[in-house]
């Protein structure tokens, strides 16, 4: 095969801004014309393969051949490991603009599978069979193929019957995973835990009727192995690892730290004295990761002092993410939260201390209107007393009332009238307006934490 030279009429759509050389994020790259005449640019980097063909279509796949992302102009079909997929869309002017986020159902997520595999298979069997002609090589044609061809065999193989086989070997791993903060969308997750210790909170319905759990260190361990032996290749692409389930500082601080410690067997975290890990630190490699992260809330299990916080940072914990939903005490206790403003200030403050970062997440349209004006009110009076600094997180996240639910029927028989998608916006709006934040320790991330947008 012979590479033929790349020319203004065989320049595909995403190319335009820049030459195929100066994507520097692919390590190897084939511009193919397979025999329908259709453009296909296959590339491969330290992360994903990625198929880029000229009708504005990209397949995306993990490193063991994992369907993960489906993507077109002004929408993206991203896929988890569970076999569910979200449909992220940009909503076009005479719709209202913005952004629309939906779960497709399992017919159009088999759907979605079919037509990636039936693509992926045509181009890996021209390919095989030397029936395609080569526009484009990097770094050039004898290494392009030897790196690209073996993973698009990898992917060729992902139709929907090992989708489905793979789905349940996840399930049977993680059971589920019910939600991550924004930021963590791409850790490794281990559960230490399983479901809530709590479970009570008016407004959550994450872990209704989930049996919680603890993890014995050795069950734990077999899990740890079993997660590894499943992502595979594929940990190149995992950031963090995040440990579950909701609330999992609830353990012993004993067995946090032998769960720690087995972390720190199998993989590798930067020096605790290390405040900014660069992505090439861990970028590309199974076992590097830039430390661990959980949940914690102020009123269940131990409560740990300054220094047990030290030990467990010590031992590779980075960030915890505390889920204060609220500054009114009125309203904590109204939506069934056994905890008070108080506490919460004393808790990240000892976090803070520890020398963790945390992030603290705000619950939107709390309360409906009846608690708006305190709501708003008390929360920026909480998070304006709180120690927060530039590796900090705010995050705001949108009240979800599903029918039927405890919130659903309080509100309803208290005649409690719910907030808007707009006026959660407004709301959230002016919590901000009033933020302030020391120079010094630096300005938080302030972002949305929406609970419909997540798969994993």
């Amino acid at each position: 095969m012979t590479v033929a030279a790349t020319t203004d009429a065989n320049v595909l759509r995403y190319q335009r801004a820049r030459t195929l050389g100066e994507v520097p994020r692919y390590k190897s790259g084939l511009q193919v014309r397979l025999k329908s005449g259709e453009r296909v640019y296959l590339a491969l980097s330290a992360l994903e393969l990625a198929l880029y063909f000229d009708r504005d279509l990209a397949l995306h796949y993990d490193l063991e051949g994992r369907l993960t992302k489906v993507a077109r102009p002004n929408q993206y079909r991203r896929r988890g490991s569970s076999h569910r997929v979200l449909l992220t869309r940009k909503r076009a002017a005479e719709e209202g603009g913005g952004i629309e986020r939906t779960m497709l159902s399992a017919e159009d997520a088999d759907a979605l599978v079919k037509e990636a595999h039936e693509k992926s298979v045509r181009i890996f069997e021209e390919l095989d069979a030397k029936a395609i002609a080569l526009e484009y090589a990097k770094p050039d044609l004898g290494q392009a193929l030897t790196e690209i061809a073996p993973m698009l065999g990898r992917a060729a193989k992902f139709d929907l019957e090992e989708a489905r086989r793979d789905a349940e070997r996840f399930h049977s791993i993680y059971g589920r995973v019910a939600v991550l903060p924004p930021d963590q969308y791409n850790a490794l997750v281990l559960q230490a835990t399983e479901g809530c210790a709590y479970s009570c909170c008016l407004f959550c319905e994450l872990y209704r009727g989930v049996f919680y759990g603890r993890k014995t260190s050795a069950q734990f361990i077999q899990h740890l192995q079993d997660a590894i032996a499943y992502h595979g290749e594929a940990l190149r692409a995992r950031r963090s690892v995040f440990l579950g389930e909701a609330n999992a500082l609830t353990l012993p601080q004993d067995d946090l730290v032998e769960i720690l410690e087995a972390l720190h067997h199998h993989f590798e975290f930067p020096p605790r004295e290390q405040e900014h890990v660069p992505a090439s630190w861990w970028l590309g490699h199974k076992t590097r990761f830039d430390g661990v992260s959980t949940f914690l809330d102020v009123f269940t299990g131990p409560h740990r002092t300054t220094r047990e916080f030290e030990k467990l940072r010590d031992l590779g914990l980075r960030r915890v993410y505390i889920g204060l939903e609220t500054g009114d005490d009125q309203l904590l206790q109204w939506l069934c939260k056994p905890a008070t403003s108080a506490r919460i200030a004393e808790c990240v403050t000892t976090v803070k201390a520890a020398g963790l970062a945390v992030g603290v997440i705000v619950l939107l349209g709390a309360g409906g209107h009846e608690f708006a004006g305190a709501h708003v009110r008390e929360t920026d009076r909480l998070i304006n007393d709180l120690p927060l600094g530039r590796n900090d997180f705010i995050y705001f996240s949108p009240l979800v009332i599903y029918s039927h639910s405890r919130y659903a029927e309080q509100t309803k028989a208290l005649k409690v009238a719910p907030l808007s998608a707009t006026e959660m916006r407004d709301q959230e709006q002016a919590i901000r307006n009033a933020l302030h934040f020391d120079e010094q320790r630096g300005r938080p991330h302030l972002g949305r934490y929406e609970l419909e947008s997540f798969v994993y």
